[in-house]
């Protein structure tokens, strides 16, 4: 599956269950570190805006609760924990 940054920015909050494989694991975290910020422009009125690069050099892989990586295109299904 292919994810937008915001997508990410998401997943690393909610850690949701992803299928990889024959196996289903929980997410831990992808290194976002070097990205564009969730949201620009936010205020105490303002909710801000998406970023653009929302599909560019984002990262390949991501942990699991057991510290294992992972390819994030071998992600097949999604479900909330």
């Amino acid at each position: 599956m292919k994810f937008l940054l915001i997508q990410l920015y998401d997943m690393n909050r909610s850690q949701p269950i992803v299928g990889v494989g024959d196996e289903e694991v929980q997410w831990m975290s992808c290194n976002l570190d070097g990205l564009p910020p969730e949201r620009e422009g936010v205020s105490m009125v303002n909710c801000g805006s998406i970023p653009r690069g929302q599909r560019e050099n984002l990262p390949e892989v991501f942990i699991d609760t057991d510290g294992r990586e992972h390819r994030i295109e071998d992600i097949h299904s999604l479900k909330s924990s």
